[in-house]
């Protein structure tokens, strides 16, 4: 059923075994032990308090990474609350941040950072990157973690999809009916069963996505690099060192090129071509059945 879309087994959702402070201690330990530089990174983001992660009465909500550009450095957001998702949301953030300090030496301010779907390359490949480090926030349950995280993350897909096809439909065809917008979810979405809930099962699902009102397009760009960084994933289990050096030498060039050209230059396929997730979907099959 639909409310249970965000439990994956029996046993709950794996939670962080300790509370802010635990984890940026944990978190500089992992850092320091990945090649390519985020170690030294991180300890600057600590010691110049350019992360605030601690919920609080009042803060907004959500998660972000911004920069200071005359400083050369960046800054993240997020709200810890003790679930898994500040593990996921910490080391997106993170992986924004170390790609803007990387690319600080770029010639043109634009170039700081790169168009969206580029971004979240970095974003989302430090996730997984990370992967072989979860022991240290999750212990025993970390393999838990990743099996999970890897299942949204193949779910998130489709979802990601519909998103766009939605705001296409509602763009081309603004008179579009309450039905007509409801195609994307069961096309995309067929095995969601809102039951008797009211307004979700009738096409109102689209008003949870904050992103159709605010950044009108800015959903496909999540798809896009996710193909990207499930990619670094499965080079990462084959070969990490090399991975990392890839992603860094991504992270150093910014938006200094177009999307197509960025994913090539770090050895990743387009999701434009067919085939592209062909060695994900395997490598995935063998993990989650193990």
């Amino acid at each position: 059923m639909f409310w249970d879309e965000g439990v994956f087994d029996p046993q709950g959702n794996p939670d962080p075994q300790g509370d802010h402070d635990w984890m940026i201690e944990r978190a500089t330990e992992m850092f320091d032990e990945i090649d390519g530089g985020p170690g030294e990174f991180f300890r600057l983001m600590v010691e110049c308090d350019l992360m605030d992660l601690k919920n609080r009465a009042s803060k907004a909500g959500g998660g972000f990474c911004t920069d200071f550009p005359s400083y050369g450095l960046p800054y993240i957001f997020a709200n810890f609350n003790g679930t898994k998702g500040d593990v996921e949301v910490f080391t997106h953030e993170i992986g924004h941040a170390f790609q803007g300090y990387s690319s600080r030496e770029q010639p043109l301010h634009d170039y700081l950072f790169p168009t969206y779907e580029s971004c979240e390359v970095h974003s989302m490949g430090l996730e997984f990157l990370t992967w072989p480090h979860m022991e240290k926030f999750f212990g025993g349950q970390a393999e838990r973690f990743r099996k999970i995280h890897l299942i949204q993350s193949l779910l998130f897909l489709p979802y990601g999809v519909a998103v766009d096809h939605f705001q296409h439909l509602v763009y081309s065809n603004p008179e579009a009916s309450p039905d007509e917008r409801r195609e994307m979810e069961c096309t995309y979405l067929p095995s969601r069963d809102c039951g008797d809930l009211p307004h979700l099962p009738e096409g109102g699902q689209w008003q949870m996505q904050r992103h159709i009102y605010l950044s009108p397009f800015y959903y496909i760009d999540y798809t896009l690099a996710l193909t990207c960084a499930l990619q670094f994933w499965v080079r990462s289990r084959a070969d990490m060192a090399e991975s990392m050096a890839a992603y860094v030498a991504l992270c150093k060039r910014g938006g200094d090129a177009p999307f197509r050209e960025l994913a090539s230059s770090a050895g990743l396929n387009s999701p434009f071509e067919a085939g592209y997730l062909r060695d994900v979907v395997q490598q995935a099959r063998t993990f989650l059945a193990g």
